[in-house]
């Protein structure tokens, strides 16, 4: 039996992905290439890869934001300003008339009625909540998101999502972990092949860990199952039964042609009595064929 080993090194041709879901609502779906991943090594590089490409979309809607925001500010000061100085010679005038005298008696102005003096930052303080209060919810969530932290950071990490969310290898443990920045991170999302193979025992993840078990650099695929569907009877494999002609553990390295003797003789019963064709299929022990990328037809 002769094989190419050309099957992706992520052990299946379904495209695999990270997915960021930010504090902001925002969600960035990122690609991990399934190239050749020869040790974790590798796969870490792959993921930093994807996790530096990020959002420059989401980013400039930051930006955006920040660039309405401090217009806002600007504007509002330059009112408060304002208002504050009419509202200053308000009272004064107020004062003046409580105090003038244009008859024997004094002309006296409640106190309730004399404007209250306020300073200019509450001034400031109220007009730019009564601003924001008009912009879009959306809008609004951002500003309170970046109250404490300011604009700029959240460009940078929607830029470069690797800086608020980081897979690491630790060589002494053979574990990956996830680093997770809370402060923009709600959570992350790893698809189920991606998962198995760096060893996490969940695909939602919402802060930082270790991965449960050792990374898989075979994708799972360490040995693959010859189907002769419709020409021999089914045997049990697990908790299944299937046409299965022979379990052929894998060998060699990737883009390698394997080439396979079988010795000893394996016997099955036959479904049909004259053969006109035979049908061979070859797949994983979960079922799926084989994802081969070439070398087969």
């Amino acid at each position: 039996m002769v094989y190419p080993h050309s099957w992706p090194s992520l052990g299946t041709t379904t495209e695999q992905t990270i997915t960021v879901v930010w504090k902001s609502g925002e969600i960035v779906r990122l690609a991990v290439p399934s190239n050749s991943l020869t040790n974790p090594q590798n796969l870490k590089q792959s993921l930093d890869k994807s996790l530096n490409e990020g959002s420059e979309t989401l980013s400039e809607k930051m930006r955006d934001c920040q660039i309405e925001y401090t217009n806002i500010l600007k504007e509002t000061r330059s009112k408060a300003k304002e208002e504050y100085k009419k509202l200053k010679e308000l009272v004064q005038s107020s004062k003046e008339v409580s105090t003038n005298v244009t008859t024997e008696k004094h002309v006296i102005i409640p106190e309730g009625e004399i404007p209250k003096l306020r300073s200019e930052t509450e001034i400031y303080n109220d007009m730019v909540k009564s601003e924001i209060d008009k912009l879009p919810i959306e809008t609004r969530k951002i500003i309170e998101l970046t109250g404490e932290s300011g604009f700029e950071p959240w460009i940078t990490v929607y830029r470069k999502p690797k800086f608020a969310c980081a897979f690491e290898f630790h060589s002494h443990k053979n574990r990956f972990s996830l680093f997770i920045d809370k402060k923009y991170i709600e959570q992350i999302e790893i698809s189920e092949q991606l998962a198995y193979i760096l060893g996490f025992d969940s695909q939602v993840l919402k802060e930082s860990c270790v991965a449960k078990f050792m990374p898989d650099m075979r994708g799972g695929v360490s040995c693959f199952h010859v189907y002769a569907p419709g020409l021999i009877e089914p045997m049990i494999i697990g908790d299944i039964t299937a046409p299965v002609l022979r379990i052929v553990t894998i060998r060699g390295k990737q883009d390698e042609i394997i080439e396979e003797q079988f010795l000893s003789i394996q016997y099955h019963k036959l479904l049909v009595k004259e053969i006109s064709e035979i049908l061979i299929e070859i797949r994983t022990t979960s079922g799926s064929l084989m994802p081969f990328q070439y070398g087969t037809y």
